[in-house]
Protein backbone atom coordinates (compact mmCIF):
# COMPACT_ATOMS: atom_id res chain seq x y z
CA UNK A 1 0.00 0.00 0.00
CA UNK A 2 1.61 3.28 -0.98
CA UNK A 3 4.97 2.10 -0.14
CA UNK A 4 4.29 1.24 3.03
CA UNK A 5 5.18 -2.08 4.51
CA UNK A 6 2.82 -3.89 6.36
CA UNK A 7 5.28 -3.95 9.19
CA UNK A 8 4.61 0.35 8.76
CA UNK A 9 1.09 0.16 8.49
CA UNK A 10 0.86 -1.61 11.79
CA UNK A 11 2.75 1.18 13.37
CA UNK A 12 1.02 3.71 12.41
CA UNK A 13 -2.20 2.55 13.10
CA UNK A 14 -1.01 1.59 16.46
CA UNK A 15 0.61 4.73 17.39
CA UNK A 16 -2.51 6.59 15.63
CA UNK A 17 -4.70 4.75 18.46
CA UNK A 18 -2.15 5.28 21.39
CA UNK A 19 -0.03 8.39 21.28
CA UNK A 20 -1.69 9.99 17.99
CA UNK A 21 -0.33 11.31 15.01
CA UNK A 22 0.69 14.79 13.97
CA UNK A 23 -1.13 16.82 10.56
CA UNK A 24 0.27 19.35 9.04
CA UNK A 25 -1.44 21.47 6.18
CA UNK A 26 -0.32 24.50 4.17
CA UNK A 27 2.31 26.67 3.75
CA UNK A 28 0.69 30.23 4.64
CA UNK A 29 -0.92 29.70 6.33
CA UNK A 30 0.02 26.83 8.14
CA UNK A 31 -1.08 24.68 10.80
CA UNK A 32 -0.09 21.87 12.76
CA UNK A 33 -3.05 19.23 14.82
CA UNK A 34 -3.23 16.13 16.67
CA UNK A 35 -5.53 13.06 15.47
CA UNK A 36 -6.54 10.19 17.13
CA UNK A 37 -8.81 8.76 14.89
CA UNK A 38 -8.48 7.81 11.11
CA UNK A 39 -8.43 5.31 8.65
CA UNK A 40 -6.52 3.67 5.93
CA UNK A 41 -7.32 1.56 3.41
CA UNK A 42 -8.39 1.58 -0.63
CA UNK A 43 -10.80 3.21 -2.48
CA UNK A 44 -12.02 3.80 -5.94
CA UNK A 45 -8.17 1.99 -6.46
CA UNK A 46 -6.43 4.10 -4.62
CA UNK A 47 -4.66 4.11 -1.60
CA UNK A 48 -6.29 6.51 0.55
CA UNK A 49 -5.86 7.86 4.62
CA UNK A 50 -9.32 9.44 5.94
CA UNK A 51 -8.95 12.29 7.90
CA UNK A 52 -11.65 13.39 10.10
CA UNK A 53 -11.57 17.16 10.97
CA UNK A 54 -13.72 19.59 12.61
CA UNK A 55 -15.70 22.68 11.07
CA UNK A 56 -14.45 24.29 13.77
CA UNK A 57 -10.21 24.23 13.36
CA UNK A 58 -7.91 26.12 11.24
CA UNK A 59 -7.16 22.61 10.05
CA UNK A 60 -10.26 22.30 8.32
CA UNK A 61 -10.26 25.96 6.40
CA UNK A 62 -6.68 25.16 5.32
CA UNK A 63 -7.09 21.89 4.08
CA UNK A 64 -10.48 22.49 2.29
CA UNK A 65 -8.44 25.64 0.71
CA UNK A 66 -5.18 23.84 -0.21
CA UNK A 67 -6.93 20.26 -0.51
CA UNK A 68 -4.01 18.47 0.69
CA UNK A 69 -2.51 17.64 4.01
CA UNK A 70 0.64 15.11 5.70
CA UNK A 71 0.10 12.62 7.98
CA UNK A 72 3.76 12.70 10.03
CA UNK A 73 4.31 9.86 13.08
CA UNK A 74 6.66 10.72 15.41
CA UNK A 75 9.79 8.38 15.84
CA UNK A 76 9.80 8.63 19.58
CA UNK A 77 7.30 9.30 22.17
CA UNK A 78 6.00 12.94 21.96
CA UNK A 79 2.51 11.95 24.13
CA UNK A 80 3.33 15.46 25.53
CA UNK A 81 3.50 17.69 22.33
CA UNK A 82 0.69 15.65 20.61
CA UNK A 83 -1.87 16.40 23.97
CA UNK A 84 -0.88 20.11 23.94
CA UNK A 85 -1.20 20.05 20.22
CA UNK A 86 -4.94 19.24 21.45
CA UNK A 87 -5.23 21.92 23.58
CA UNK A 88 -3.50 24.72 21.18
CA UNK A 89 -5.58 26.72 18.80
CA UNK A 90 -4.07 27.48 15.48
CA UNK A 91 -5.68 30.06 15.38
CA UNK A 92 -4.09 31.82 18.17
CA UNK A 93 -0.81 30.10 18.28
CA UNK A 94 2.25 29.35 15.75
CA UNK A 95 1.87 25.60 16.97
CA UNK A 96 5.76 24.81 15.04
CA UNK A 97 7.26 27.74 17.64
CA UNK A 98 5.03 26.78 20.77
CA UNK A 99 5.94 22.80 20.30
CA UNK A 100 8.98 23.37 19.12
CA UNK A 101 9.04 21.33 15.79
CA UNK A 102 11.08 21.53 12.77
CA UNK A 103 8.95 22.13 9.83
CA UNK A 104 10.33 20.97 5.98
CA UNK A 105 8.80 21.18 2.84
CA UNK A 106 6.67 18.62 1.68
CA UNK A 107 7.49 16.57 -1.63
CA UNK A 108 4.32 17.02 -3.67
CA UNK A 109 2.11 19.29 -1.51
CA UNK A 110 1.90 22.68 -0.74
CA UNK A 111 2.42 21.54 3.15
CA UNK A 112 5.04 20.94 6.00
CA UNK A 113 5.75 18.28 7.31
CA UNK A 114 7.58 17.47 10.42
CA UNK A 115 11.40 16.38 10.73
CA UNK A 116 11.02 14.72 14.04
CA UNK A 117 8.68 12.29 12.37
CA UNK A 118 10.09 8.84 11.01
CA UNK A 119 6.97 8.33 8.72
CA UNK A 120 5.02 11.00 6.51
CA UNK A 121 2.05 10.26 3.92
CA UNK A 122 1.35 13.41 1.70
CA UNK A 123 -1.85 13.14 0.78
CA UNK A 124 -4.10 14.67 -2.05
CA UNK A 125 -7.70 15.49 -1.05
CA UNK A 126 -10.01 13.34 -3.76
CA UNK A 127 -13.11 13.76 -1.62
CA UNK A 128 -14.50 15.93 1.38
CA UNK A 129 -17.81 14.33 3.00
CA UNK A 130 -19.46 16.52 5.77
CA UNK A 131 -20.94 14.51 8.55
CA UNK A 132 -24.41 15.59 9.11
CA UNK A 133 -26.88 14.95 12.34
CA UNK A 134 -29.13 13.27 9.98
CA UNK A 135 -26.57 10.81 9.01
CA UNK A 136 -25.61 9.80 12.04
CA UNK A 137 -27.10 7.28 14.42
CA UNK A 138 -29.16 8.94 17.33
CA UNK A 139 -26.53 7.04 19.98
CA UNK A 140 -23.15 8.13 18.00
CA UNK A 141 -24.73 12.15 17.81
CA UNK A 142 -25.42 11.95 21.63
CA UNK A 143 -21.90 10.33 22.63
CA UNK A 144 -19.63 12.84 19.91
CA UNK A 145 -21.32 15.79 18.73
CA UNK A 146 -23.11 17.21 21.85
CA UNK A 147 -21.14 20.89 20.79
CA UNK A 148 -22.64 20.07 17.32
CA UNK A 149 -19.26 20.95 15.88
CA UNK A 150 -19.08 18.33 13.59
CA UNK A 151 -16.25 16.82 11.47
CA UNK A 152 -15.65 16.71 7.39
CA UNK A 153 -14.17 13.64 6.23
CA UNK A 154 -11.19 14.05 3.80
CA UNK A 155 -10.60 11.34 1.62
CA UNK A 156 -6.50 11.83 0.90
CA UNK A 157 -5.39 10.03 -1.70
CA UNK A 158 -1.53 8.75 -0.19
CA UNK A 159 0.79 10.10 -3.15
CA UNK A 160 4.06 9.70 -0.92
CA UNK A 161 5.41 7.41 1.53
CA UNK A 162 8.31 8.60 2.80
CA UNK A 163 10.94 9.11 5.55
CA UNK A 164 11.81 13.17 5.96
Amino acid sequence: MAGLSERQLQRLLTTMNTCGLFVTCGIEPHNVMSTHWGTIGTMWNRDVFVLPVRESKLSHEIITKNGSFAVCMPIKDMRDEIMLCDRLSGFKTNKFDELHLHPKRARHIESYVLAECGLVLECKVILSADIEKEQLDPELFADMYGQKDFHTLYFGEILDCYTP
